[in-house]
């Protein structure tokens, strides 16, 4: 009935738990897949399971899912995976508690009112046995007394002939109490024999229910009982098979192959599985077979039962999930030559571009130092000359960086490093990108904050919100704050500017994401990602609060003191000499 109902819900595992104090013991365990319980496992009462709750309210329990509910998240049969229940509590005739009849699913089930109402049927046929059982006992028990008092007073009639005439009244008395005995006896036996057809019938209606192939053959090999799913599938009726073997219905090659199957189930003892391909009329169907001895009260088998489970749907999932897995490693795996392809081009291309562009600003510095052989004019030419020199030079950087980044092979040089100070040179540093925004900086900073810091990262970290600053302020002016909160630095960069879109913020420090349009703002979308990675690898962290429309405030904070050994290697480096800010 166990493997039954679990085959008809699909659920890994159906039971009959009894109550044997003080413990709840599985009495009965469907042998269906994925089962992790096991007949005769004993548990202490007050666990928290499931069918403690039933045993105790005597009333079904429904859990769809465990892990949406408080009450059962904790349950030790959700550590087996067991997240959903249904249970219906089974008692004796005399109203004590017997146990329960349960079905539990590794994955969240509302099980439907037919469900229930068929487990519900289930544990109405166990009563209907207990009842049967006890009933039978009582009457053996009634019977035994009644023997023995006929006993009794038939020697006390032979030791007392004088009360012959009285004895005699008496045992007409008796006989007749005998006879209604009898007769409650036979009305109890009819009663049982109709709750074992009942039974029967419901068994019958479950099978026929099935779309498992069911069937019952004794051990020379002919048929005692099929469900309808084996009338429909080889066109017979149970009438034309029961009493034949599988030679007078199928050809003889599937025929001597079954018979084989069934003979390996009789000589092991214990349920075998197998898998079979069966010719149907719309092509090849695949089916998973089981079969088991069946053994009579002495242990001895008298048959062989099988169930067949049409399979061939998930073979061709299985092989169509099959393909799809190597079709999408191939891909990944295109992918990932692509990304390293074009990380290596990263880094030759930046170390390529780098060097004719130091050199192009050497030339212009040493214009500059000679400004009296300068035509009118050019002073200023190459001053802007040395700032695109500049600029490309950080562009290149972020490349160059991007490239080590993601290879993960830098270090930190830490040092006492005071983070107002290098703020303070970083904004000097841009006093004419300042003017030509029409920007002004307004300080919060009213002491030293000293700590245990990589200057020249920190120095590109600074650049970088400053530019950002500078580029989207729209000429307003622009908040620096640094202080100390406790065991961390805090360095805060806002402008007034045209803000970041609720729905760009959680990319921006991305690779190559960017906040706003391409087509209005240059850059290559690198300075927040590298300028998080340098914050993250000092203990760190930095972040954004802003509205579109009403500015951006970048907030940094970082701890005051960090050991080496907790140093990540994938930082990146500066670029430039000592007298040029890293992008």
């Amino acid at each position: 009935m166990t493997d039954l109902v679990a085959e008809i819900l699909r659920v890994p595992a159906a039971l009959i738990m009894r109550v044997e104090p003080p413990e709840l013991v599985v009495c009965v365990s469907s042998e269906s897949k994925g089962n992790p319980f096991q007949a005769n496992e004993r548990a202490p009462l007050d666990t928290g399971v499931y069918c403690e709750a039933v045993l105790k309210t005597r009333m079904p329990l429904l859990v769809p899912d465990a892990l949406k509910d408080e009450q059962w998240r904790s349950n030790p049969d959700v550590e087996l995976g067991m997240i959903s229940y249904l249970g219906f509590p089974i008692t004796w005739p005399t109203g004590d508690i017997f146990g329960t009849i349960c079905v539990l699913d590794d994955r969240a089930n509302h099980y439907s009112k037919t469900y229930q109402t068929l487990v519900a049927q289930c544990r109405d046929v166990i009563e209907m046995d207990l009842k049967s059982m006890f009933a039978l006992d009582a009457r053996l028990t009634e019977e035994a007394r009644a023997k023995e008092r006929l006993e009794r007073q038939v020697a006390e009639r032979t030791a007392e002939l004088s009360h012959a005439n009285a004895q005699l009244r008496q045992k007409i008395a008796e006989h007749e109490q005998t006879e209604a005995a009898l007769r409650k006896v036979a009305e109890e036996r009819r009663r049982a024999e109709e709750a074992l057809r009942t039974s029967q019938e419901l068994l019958r209606a479950i099978i026929d229910s099935s779309t498992a192939i069911v069937s019952v053959k004794g051990v020379e090999g002919r048929y005692i009982l099929v469900n309808r799913r084996f009338e429909e599938l080889f066109g017979v009726t149970r009438e034309a098979i029961v009493g034949k073997s599988d030679h007078d219905v199928l050809s003889r090659e599937h025929a001597e192959a079954l018979r084989a199957f069934d003979q390996r189930a009789l000589l092991a003892g214990t349920a075998l599985k197998h898998e079979e391909v069966v010719p149907q009329d719309d092509g090849a169907h695949t089916y998973l077979t089981i079969k088991f001895p069946l053994r009579d009260a002495a242990g001895v088998p008298y048959a062989v039962g099988g169930i067949s489970t049409d399979i061939t749907e998930r073979k061709k999932i299985e092989a169509e999930r099959a393909l799809l897995l190597e079709h999408e490693q191939r891909a990944r795996a295109a992918a990932e030559a692509a990304v390293r392809m074009r990380d290596d081009f990263l880094s030759i291309a930046s170390h390529e571009l780098y060097t004719p562009i130091a050199g192009l600003k050497l030339a212009v510095q040493g214009m500059m130092r000679e400004p009296t052989t300068l035509p009118a004019g050019a002073a200023k030419l190459a001053g802007m000359a040395e700032r695109q020199c500049q600029r490309l030079v950080r562009l290149v950087g972020d490349l160059l960086n991007v490239a080590r980044i993601q290879a993960g092979k830098l270090d930190l040089e830490l040092g006492d490093v005071d983070l107002r100070a290098l703020s303070r040179e970083v904004v000097e540093h841009f006093e004419v990108e300042l003017q030509q925004a029409g920007s002004t900086v307004i300080w919060r900073a009213d002491a030293p904050v000293v700590g245990m810091w990589d200057r020249a990262r920190l120095d590109q970290v600074v650049t970088n919100l400053v530019l950002n600053a500078i580029k989207y302020g729209r000429g307003k002016p622009i908040e620096i704050s640094v202080a100390v909160e406790g065991e961390m630095a805090k360095l805060v960069v806002a402008d007034r500017g045209i803000g970041i879109d609720a729905s760009c913020a959680p990319y921006i420090f991305e690779r190559f994401e960017r906040g706003v349009s391409a087509q209005h703002y240059g850059g290559l979308g690198l300075g927040l990602y590298i300028s998080r990675r340098i914050v993250v690898a000092h203990g760190g962290s930095i972040r954004v609060e802003s509205e579109l429309g009403a500015g951006a405030t970048f907030i940094v904070d970082l701890p005051l003191r960090r050991g080496r050994h907790a140093l990540p290697t994938e930082v990146p480096p500066p670029v430039g000499g000592p007298d040029e800010p890293a992008a």
